[in-house]
């Protein structure tokens, strides 16, 4: 009984070490329409051709650095490395009131499946947020 009870308790101490390192990771929100405080929550995935694509980028914390990096690629299966073509690449400077979230728009012309990475400007090893939508 009492390896037992030292086996959960080592399970819970492993378990609760593990997930305080665990990577953070923030959220994209897309619509079709500029995202205010009305529409935030109400998420798209499909837009059409040509439309404009909002997003709402949410940080999982307050960010330090000035900059981040918004990248856009396409799954795709004639592209040479892996299915995966940057369509957009774009860093975006911070302002103050901005250290928890970024909003912009981009229009696409071609239908896919596309993918959307925000990285820290000093990481571009590990995205801040990622997220995918499709353009018919």
């Amino acid at each position: 009984m009492k390896k037992f009870l030292l086996l959960i308790v080592l399970f819970i101490f492993v378990g609760s070490f593990l997930s305080v390192q665990a990577y953070k990771k923030g959220i994209i929100l897309f619509n079709t329409q500029p995202i205010t405080k009305e529409n935030m929550l109400s998420d798209s995935m499909v837009f059409q051709t040509g439309q404009r694509v909002y997003y709402l980028f949410i940080a999982p914390k307050k960010m330090k650095n000035k900059f981040i990096r918004v990248q856009i690629f396409k799954m795709t299966d004639k592209a040479p490395w892996g299915g995966n073509e940057v369509i957009r690449t774009k860093d975006y400077r911070l302002m103050k009131d901005e250290k928890y979230y970024h909003t912009d728009y981009f229009t696409l012309h071609e239908k896919g499946r596309y993918v959307m990475q925000v990285f820290s400007i000093d990481d571009f090893q590990h995205p801040l947020a990622v997220d995918f939508f499709y353009v018919k």
